[in-house]
């Protein structure tokens, strides 16, 4: 700390702090030191330390929880509703580490709702994925993907952590979408969901129908997708003229 500052002693030490968070020296999820702690390696009161604490709950930092202590809080992502791009590769170019864990692949016959959604006849043969969403290892979305099997033959065979779904399709199908329709709902996690996304029950999540279509129109996949909504945000961006000028900033 820097005595002969002007600038207040907690605002100081609320600066470092946000530092080692921005670093990742404190991971998203982590819990802080306690004040004893903070107030030995800082050399100030537990009043500085309190006070410091607040201000980066007050910016969004940190989640002081009772009982428990203070803990380091998810900075959202903005996605851009626009793109059709998959999680791995949005999150890849915003710094974070990404990967897709395999649940459950399986083949189905398709009943009236999947059929209507890739238009296609009943009892047709289609791949089911199920899959978990890994950002800096910790999962924030659940994913349920249908598709055609006669389209993507072998598709199973091909899955791998480290490949997104959209990447396979480019790479061993040459099929890359051209535009998607999405269906956001609000809903609140259940137990399962609590479980699996390590969230609370009761927290909000959003739940996405997407179907993405390929340059003819034609159905590529259905999905149903829940996201922990404490780890992204959706942006949509206009092309009208009210819009056109501004900037969506990461």
């Amino acid at each position: 700390m820097n005595l002969d500052s002007s600038k207040p002693l907690y605002l100081q030490i609320a600066a470092d702090i946000k530092n080692n968070i921005l670093s990742k020296k404190y991971k998203p999820g982590e819990k802080l030191p306690i004040e004893n702690a903070l107030s030995e390696q800082y050399e100030v009161s537990k009043i500085t330390i309190r006070k410091a604490i607040q201000k980066l709950s007050d910016e969004g930092f940190v989640k002081k929880v009772q009982g428990k202590g203070t803990f380091v809080t998810y900075q959202k992502d903005k996605l851009l509703l626009n793109k059709t791009s998959g999680f791995k590769e949005v999150l890849s170019t915003k710094g974070h580490s990404a990967k897709n864990e395999v649940i459950q692949a399986s083949f189905l016959n398709a009943d009236e709702n999947i059929s209507d959604k890739l238009s296609i006849p009943m009892d047709t043969k289609i791949v089911y994925l199920e899959r978990l969403v890994w950002e800096d290892n910790e999962p924030m979305a659940l994913d349920k993907i249908y598709f055609e099997n006669d389209k993507f033959p072998d598709f199973i065979t091909k899955l791998d952590d480290n490949r997104s779904f959209y990447q396979i399709l480019e790479e061993s199908y040459a099929i890359k979408p051209k535009n998607s329709v999405l269906e956001i709902n609000g809903i609140s996690a259940n137990s399962h969901q609590a479980d699996i996304l390590k969230c609370n029950i009761g927290d909000p999540l959003f739940y996405i129908n997407k179907i993405s279509y390929d340059e003819n129109n034609k159905p590529i996949h259905y999905s149903i997708t829940t996201i922990r909504c404490d780890r992204i945000t959706y942006v949509v961006f206009n092309n009208d003229t009210t819009t056109t000028n501004e900037k969506i900033k990461s």
